[in-house]
């Protein structure tokens, strides 16, 4: 089970969101973890990875806790309302009852933010944080 992958695809696959973005090598500027292209234009999301893992087992029941955060960024030159649009769709994306993930049933998810981040003078900073408690459905290695 992948969870940024599947935070991937689900963003990117949201066509309203998709017209929020730019497009970078011909898809939704949504980028995972590590350094975001240096040609890229904004808006983009980033998934900057999972910060807390922690595993829950009770019974025979293999739970997890998940923290992933995510940052919406724009560039300061284009205002705030852009950016504050981009990170609602992002959040209600995050939140929908409907969230999957390969190999695990989500039982209860959590969406903080959006909360402003502090950047430099040139782009605009938006940071969510997704906490899901899942119970694996597969035996992992």
């Amino acid at each position: 089970m992948d969870p940024i992958a599947a935070l991937h695809a689900r963003l990117s696959a949201d066509l309203p969101l998709a017209a929020l973005l730019t497009v970078h090598r011909g898809q939704p500027a949504v980028f995972v973890e590590g350094p975001v292209p240096a040609e890229a234009q904004p808006p983009w999301v980033q998934l900057l990875g999972i910060t807390a893992d922690a595993p829950e087992d009770a019974r025979d029941l293999r739970l997890r806790r998940l923290r992933l955060e995510l940052r919406c960024v724009d560039a300061a030159a284009a205002g705030s309302g852009r950016l504050q649009a981009v990170a609602a769709r992002v959040r209600a994306l995050l939140q929908g009852p409907d969230l999957e993930l390969p190999g695990a049933r989500v039982l209860a998810q959590d969406c903080a933010g959006p909360t402003l981040l502090e950047g430099d003078r040139h782009f605009l900073q938006r940071r969510l944080e997704l906490r899901l408690l899942i119970e694996s459905t597969v035996e992992e290695e």
